[in-house]
């Protein structure tokens, strides 16, 4: 199993509540996929380098995993789907 690190930015209209459910849903989405070890760390909300969907600012969460190629393929498209989702980047550690 390789170990991976991805790091997404969600809508900064959500509350910390709200940050911290979604986190837990891609935890869980991750663990029904396979993967384990998983730590997922907020890093705060933060101002964007450059405009996405007119956003300026975004709340940055890094979440790092061991599983599959599979696994990490299923997650980052599951996050692409989600529309309360910006960026999400996928890097294998």
């Amino acid at each position: 199993m390789s170990r991976y690190e991805i790091t997404y930015i969600v809508r900064p209209s959500f509350e910390d509540p709200q940050v911290d459910e979604l986190a837990a849903h891609f935890s869980d989405v991750t663990k029904t996929n396979g993967g384990d070890e998983i730590l997922a760390e907020r890093m705060g909300k933060k101002r964007l380098a450059y405009e996405i969907q007119k956003l300026r600012e975004g709340h940055y969460i890094c979440m790092k995993f061991a599983g599959k190629p599979d696994t990490a393929k299923e997650v980052i498209r599951q996050m692409r789907l989600h529309d309360d989702i910006l960026r999400a980047l996928l890097v294998r550690l």
